[in-house]
C-alpha cells in the first residue's frame, strides 16, 4: 500500500493468507526466499505516471501469488508423518563497511565482535522431504540459486531475512561492481558476505 499510507497493513500477505486458507486449507504462511535484486510487483497505474496503492491493488497481488502458490501444489503428494530435523550454527561474517559497522556497534541487539565480525544463527531445517535453510539477509537471486541447487533435496527452500536482517548478500564478484549495485553494496556487510 506504499509507505505514505499512515496506516499498519498486512498489505499483499493479508490477502494472501486468506485465499491460501479459503482454497486449500490449513494456515498459510508467507516467507521470503533470496529477495535481493528482486523485481517488485508491477503496480503501475495505465492510466497514469503513477503507482496504484490501494487495498484493492493489494488484494489483486495477493489473491494472483496465492492461486499461483495453490497451482503448484495441485498435484504435490501428501507426506505422511514426516520426519522433523533442526539444526543451528554459529556463523561469523566479517564486517567490512563502515556504515553498517557504526550501526552494530551501537545497537544493544547485535553481536558484532571486537574483531569486525557479526555473529547469527543460521538454521537448516528438514521436515520430510523438503529442506530449509536460513540466511541472515536478503540474497541476491544467483546465491540464492546456488544455495538451493547445492541442497541434497527435492523440496529445497531458502528463507532470507531469518534470524538476523544483515542487508543485501552480494557474491565477491558482484559487490561493487557495477553502479546499479552501489546501494546494494553499501547496505551489505562487505564483498565476503557471499
Amino acid at each position: 500500500m506504499g509507505p505514505r499510507r499512515g496506516i499498519l497493513s498486512p498489505d499483499i500477505c493479508g490477502p494472501f493468507y486468506d485465499r491460501i486458507e479459503s482454497q486449500g486449507g490449513g494456515m498459510a504462511l508467507f516467507m521470503n526466499g533470496a529477495q535481493g535484486g528482486m523485481v517488485t510487483a508491477d503496480n503501475r497505474d495505465p492510466d497514469s505516471d503513477g503507482e496504484i496503492y490501494t487495498w484493492e491493488e493489494c488484494i489483486r497481488i495477493g489473491e494472483l501469488l496465492a492461486n499461483e502458490a495453490l497451482r503448484i501444489i495441485t498435484d504435490a503428494r501428501v507426506e505422511e508423518n514426516p520426519n522433523l530435523q533442526i539444526f543451528s550454527r554459529e556463523v561469523a561474517f566479517p564486517v567490512e563497511s563502515d556504515l553498517l559497522w557504526a550501526l552494530g556497534t551501537g545497537s544493544p541487539i547485535m553481536n558484532f565482535g571486537a574483531d569486525r565480525t557479526v555473529s547469527v544463527k543460521v538454521n537448516l531445517v528438514n521436515v520430510g522431504s523438503a529442506q530449509m535453510l536460513t540466511i541472515p539477509g536478503e540474497a541476491l537471486p544467483n546465491i540464492g540459486c546456488y544455495l538451493k541447487r547445492k541442497m541434497p533435496t527435492e523440496h529445497p527452500f531458502l528463507l532470507g531475512l531469518t534470524n538476523d536482517a544483515l542487508g543485501y548478500i552480494l557474491t565477491k564478484e558482484d559487490w561493487g561492481a557495477f553502479d546499479r549495485y552501489n546501494y546494494i553494496s553499501r547496505t551489505c556487510l562487505g564483498e565476503m558476505t557471499g
